[in-house]
């Protein structure tokens, strides 16, 4: 019995989805902040690059395991892990809408400068939860 192929690409991700990022009282701020789906080369290039840290990582306790040494961890402030963090959106980050802040402009190549900030943290959030929102990367035309 042969049956007719099922066409799945409308089920699969988009390459990026446009964010909206809003005030505290849930009004549109005009900030687009442009993120890249899961499949889209930025996300797949940051996923390589976090998974080459890990294997090397992994390489160099089981080295020291085997040569009988004990594996000193790499020293990290909580400054280096809030880097490490916001530079992993940014990585994940298309491109945005440049923002202003008093006189400084902020356009999409200083968008780590901007989101390492503690009073930035709002935007960040917003960033970060659109990220694990599968749906933002759903076509809206995908029906079963």
């Amino acid at each position: 019995m042969i049956t007719e192929a099922i066409d799945i690409s409308g089920f699969l991700p988009t390459d990026t989805s446009s964010l909206n990022i809003l005030t505290a009282d849930g009004r549109e701020t005009g900030w687009i902040v442009t993120l890249a789906g899961p499949s889209h080369p930025k996300s797949l290039a940051h996923s390589d690059a976090v998974a080459r840290r890990s294997l090397d990582r992994a390489k160099r306790i089981e080295q020291a395991q085997i040569n009988g040494r004990k594996y000193k961890a790499d020293d990290q402030t909580p400054e280096d892990v809030r880097r490490e963090n916001v530079e992993g959106i940014v990585a994940r980050i298309v491109d945005w809408t440049p923002v202003k802040i008093g006189a400084e402009t902020y356009d999409f190549s200083r968008a780590a400068e901007l989101l390492i900030k503690p009073e930035m943290g709002w935007a960040y959030a917003q960033i970060l939860e659109a990220f694990g929102d599968e749906r933002r990367f759903t076509k809206s035309s995908a029906k079963p």
